[in-house]
């Protein structure tokens, strides 16, 4: 199919509504042959999928959902300042990545209601499977509304917002969306890290405002988290963004809260009104480091290395942070909160970036003598010592910093004449004392200081 271009890229409501009621009538035929299959494999146990965990699930779904709708609610800026009628800015990528969204949407209600008769889920966390059929029903119509105009070659602010509210307006019309895309910020034990939840839920706690708070930052680790598993899976990472853009909202929602909080608390408030204070601030810090410096201007960006290095950075920093702020909170209730019981993965964290500070201040300094005296040993000692750590400590880097590590590394590798070695390993020192420093700035490092 050729793509759209000129007057047929414009949203037309009438050419789309006739379109997708066509679609719809071949949809409907396919479900039931589909279904007629699956009802066959299924007999005959040839096809047998593996259960899932369905309230995980149905979390997982509340934050792209809610993601989608804090995306399209800013016509895919979620992290810029207003943009004018008039901006001539491209927004195709943005719209592909509203379909990537809406997909795993689609496919995480079908895993859902393939199989369960009345409800989806449990406890706290639970759906009639007729509803979800229908928002999923309703997702795959504007999955196929989507599918021809992601084609086009440009996409003007205007036409993505004019898109975006129309499926906003039809999501929002399917009963349980507004239930289902608030999960995210739900108080349950189910929305939080295992440990948070058993601490904050534990019974026989009155301070109320710092249970709260930390509540609130568990539930944003939560939809965090599911980024943390894209990079493990190393999925396509652009379609993050749909997270990011719900991390963000929670955050900024989360941060205004805790300003009014601490102003009606006054004066009076104490300790208590200090910490939750500076857990805003702090938020607000991160939050803005994450996103001026690794998010804003990410769709722009074609190498998948660099999408990849971007989204570990952000997701890296708000985590970290995050789970600081909630175990120093936590010791306000109980001095011997520890963060390495409450986060296990903190301790592996510790340790790598440890040892990764270390060895970099090694390198730093066997780079400092060879530069002084470039002579064969030297040099030699240098290679060894940085093909070592090329080895196993590289990997604790942020991938973002690997690459430029490797080339220098490669650089001196190959160099023999030392009036051509000597720059090379000035501009590597000076390279070196900048990562250092920046390995320093850890999060999980704060309280460590180099032995």
């Amino acid at each position: 199919m050729e793509p759209l271009t000129g007057e047929l890229c414009r949203p037309n409501p009438s050419f789309f509504h006739e379109a997708i009621s066509d679609l719809e009538t071949a949809i409907l035929e396919n479900e039931i042959a589909v279904s007629a299959s699956a009802e066959a494999l299924a007999a005959e146990d040839i096809y047998q999928p593996k259960p899932i965990d369905e309230v995980s699930a149905l979390l997982e779904l509340g934050s792209w959902l809610g993601g989608v709708d804090s995306f399209l609610s800013v016509s895919g800026r979620p992290f810029s300042q207003v943009r004018r009628s008039g901006d001539d800015s491209d927004l195709v990528h943005e719209l592909r990545i509203v379909r990537m969204a809406l997909q795993r949407c689609a496919y995480l209600i079908f895993r859902l209601t393939t199989g369960s008769e009345h409800y989806a889920g449990d406890g706290n966390v639970a759906f009639l499977v007729s509803d979800l059929r229908s928002l999923g029903k309703q997702i795959r119509s504007e999955l196929l509304s989507l599918e021809s105009i992601s084609r086009v070659e440009h996409l003007s602010l205007a036409e993505f917002k004019a898109l975006g509210d129309a499926i906003l307006e039809r999501l929002r019309g399917e009963r349980i969306f507004a239930a289902v895309s608030s999960l995210s910020g739900a108080e349950i034990p189910e929305n939080l890290p295992e440990s948070v939840a058993a601490f904050t839920f534990g019974g026989g706690i009155t301070q109320s405002e710092i249970i709260d708070t930390i509540s609130r930052f568990g539930r944003i680790l939560t939809v965090l988290e599911q980024v943390g598993k894209m990079l493990e899976r190393d999925e396509p990472l652009k379609p993050a963004m749909i997270i990011f853009a719900r991390v963000n909202d929670m955050t900024v929602e989360m941060i205004d809260h805790l300003n009014k909080r601490v102003s009606r608390m006054g004066e009076t408030g104490g300790e208590a009104a200090d910490s939750i204070d500076g857990a805003s601030y702090t938020a607000a810090i991160e939050l803005k480091k994450a996103v001026q410096q690794e998010l804003s201007g990410i769709m722009g960006t074609r190498a998948a290395t660099g999408v990849y290095a971007r989204i570990e950075a952000a997701y890296a920093l708000l985590t970290e942070s995050f789970q600081q702020i909630i175990t120093v909170l936590a010791r306000q209730i109980d001095p011997q909160a520890n963060m390495f019981e409450m986060f296990p993965k903190f301790r592996t964290k510790l340790e790598n970036s440890v040892r990764l500070r270390s060895e970099l201040h090694s390198i730093a300094e066997m780079t400092r003598i060879a530069e002084d005296a470039p002579d064969k040993p030297n040099c030699d000692l240098l290679v060894g010592r940085l093909a070592d750590f090329s080895s196993v400590a590289i990997r604790y880097l942020f991938y973002k910093d690997i690459e430029t590590f490797e080339r220098f590394v490669e650089e001196i590798r190959v160099t023999k004449q030392a009036k051509d070695l000597v720059p090379i390993l000035h501009r590597f020192g000076a390279y070196l004392e900048t990562l250092y420093a920046q390995v320093s700035m850890r999060a999980v490092l704060e309280g460590h200081p180099l032995q």
